[in-house]
């Protein structure tokens, strides 16, 4: 298995009138864990896409438990359980790991804010065809497994 963590603090444009996280901010702080974890183990984006293989995202989910607010820091967990084939399932988990907001209650710090799961596919940017992960990739993927 694949699990790396990184985080993120809040931004104010990130938030809405509320003061709280807008919701469609989480799929973004999916995606930076999935490049930060990507980047973890030796195989950035570009080196993909170097390759002639694009990355697209064929579903989301994402089931939110706690507000966020600008201030807090948020630990992003990124895994990946099983080796990619022709797609690759990446399962995040959005903790708050602390806050600088004084509106955010302290018994928020370690709960989880949200969680769901990425798909995306791989194709030949040439052709916009699926294809199976990249050979490279795959050698370096594989030994997690």
């Amino acid at each position: 298995m694949i699990q790396t963590e990184c985080t993120i603090d809040v931004r104010y444009y990130e938030t809405d009138l509320m003061g709280i996280v807008h919701h469609s901010n989480y799929i973004r702080f999916f995606e930076y864990g999935r490049i930060k974890m990507l980047e973890e183990i030796g195989l950035p984006i570009s080196e993909i896409e170097g390759q002639g293989v694009m990355l697209p995202v064929v579903s989301t989910f994402c089931t939110y438990k706690t507000p966020s607010r600008m201030g807090d820091t948020l630990r992003i967990v990124s895994s990946v359980e099983s080796m990619p084939m022709a797609k690759m399932k990446i399962k995040t988990v959005i903790y708050k790991q602390s806050s600088n907001n004084p509106l955010t209650p302290q018994g928020e710090i370690g709960a989880v804010v949200a969680e769901g799961e990425v798909v995306i596919g791989f194709i030949k940017a040439d052709t916009r065809r699926p294809c199976r992960v990249p050979d490279h990739a795959a050698h370096i993927m594989e030994k997690y497994f």
